[in-house]
């Protein structure tokens, strides 16, 4: 009996690069609701002590997973030039 045929290799669906712009954003609008969250309420409140826990526990989290969307939105539109 002979072998089947190898199957067609397909390109691949730019999975790399919507990885990359998913952890790029999630870690850039992760830290900046982070910093935000933890630095604003010291500024504006000071006399709360339990003001940076906001940017630990809400808008770090929050723009990471919102950055992470918008990154994986942005590649999935970013088409590189051909050469």
């Amino acid at each position: 009996m002979s072998e089947p045929p190898p199957l067609p290799q397909q390109k691949s669906g730019g999975c790399e690069r919507t990885l990359t712009f998913a952890l790029v954003g999630a870690a850039s609008l992760g830290f900046i609701g982070f910093v935000a969250g933890f630095v604003g309420p010291i500024i504006f409140t000071p006399e709360a002590n339990q003001g940076p826990l906001l940017g630990i526990f809400i808008t770090g989290p929050l723009g990471f997973v919102v950055g992470g969307l918008i990154g994986a939105v942005v590649a999935q539109f970013y088409r590189k030039p051909n050469n």
